[in-house]
């Protein structure tokens, strides 16, 4: 008789083990067994891992992907908080470290000099 149902019913066994495991405490921390069998990605593993191993790995990959997108998060506030920092007026203006005197020519080097005096 017992046979005739595991025919009938193959995800039996499993939904036993699952709440084995569950009654005795055996579940990972925090895992959500009803979220978990609501998601294709639980059933699969299911499928291709005795039930323990399953719950592991889909609690594993749950973890992964909240590590994933905790750190996209916080790239995002750090790029952000970039962007706040003030940002220079001419950035794309190169500034000689010396000027050349010798190069100039004569109204450049009288306009440099009246600049000078001006800012003394």
């Amino acid at each position: 008789m017992k046979d005739t149902m595991m025919e009938e019913n193959p995800y039996r066994a499993m939904g036993e083990e699952i709440a084995r495991l569950e009654a005795e405490g055996k579940l990972p921390e925090g895992f959500d067994l009803e979220a978990a069998c609501n998601d294709d990605k639980f059933i699969e593993l299911l499928h291709e891992l005795e039930p323990y191993g399953a719950i592991r790995v889909y609690a594993a990959e749950q973890a992964a992907e909240t590590a994933r997108e905790t750190a996209r998060e916080e790239l995002r506030r750090e790029a952000m908080d970039r962007k706040k920092l003030p940002q220079p007026i001419r950035g794309n203006r190169l500034l000689s470290a010396e000027e050349d005197y010798t190069a100039m020519s004569p109204e450049a080097f009288r306009a440099l000099e009246n600049r000078l005096r001006n800012h003394a």
